[in-house]
């Protein structure tokens, strides 16, 4: 399944680039990011991969649930770790599923939006998701790890890869 493969390629980038800072890097905050770090980017896309696979079990996903958890974000070896958990758990992912997203935009009231879904929908939400935020982990290394090489393609949608493979070939 080509969501799947996706994702997992996806989660490989993110493995090699943690593994290309040493822990300080990971956990340092930065003025490019307005103060946070490359492991809260890192962990915010892991934990909503994993809201993700949680719902498997009860046909609900509720990316609010995020725990933020502070040792996925400050641990670089941990987030390596649960990224690789992660890819395991999509190798066993075979057929698409019915979904319920609830979703709250009101800061006033506790009261979710219902939204019918399924599980490859989100799954291609959490594609287009972790690309945005690889986008500016990109950024952020680029701008103050020079010397840290990225995966070629880090952070630039599927689609703009295949329009710029197009673009030279014509």
């Amino acid at each position: 399944m080509q969501l799947k493969h996706t994702s997992i390629d996806i989660l490989n980038q993110l493995i090699l680039a943690s593994k290309s800072l040493d822990d300080e890097a990971f956990r340092k905050p930065l003025a490019i990011l307005s103060g946070n770090t490359i492991g809260k980017h890192i962990r915010h896309i892991i934990e909503f991969y994993d809201l993700m696979i949680v719902g498997l079990a009860s046909s609900e996903v509720n990316y609010d649930q995020r725990s933020h958890d502070k040792v996925i974000e400050e641990n670089r070896l941990m987030a390596i770790e649960k990224l690789n958990t992660l890819k395991l758990e999509f190798e066993q992912q075979k057929e698409d599923k019915p979904l319920t997203l609830l979703a709250n935009y009101s800061t006033q009231e506790n009261k979710p939006t219902v939204i019918k879904t399924s599980f490859f929908r989100e799954l291609q939400y959490n594609i287009e998701h972790a690309i945005h935020h690889m986008a500016i982990i990109k950024i952020a290394i680029t701008h103050t790890l020079p010397e840290v090489q990225l995966p070629e393609h880090f952070g630039i949608a599927y689609s703009t890869i295949k329009y710029r493979k197009e673009q030279c070939a014509q």
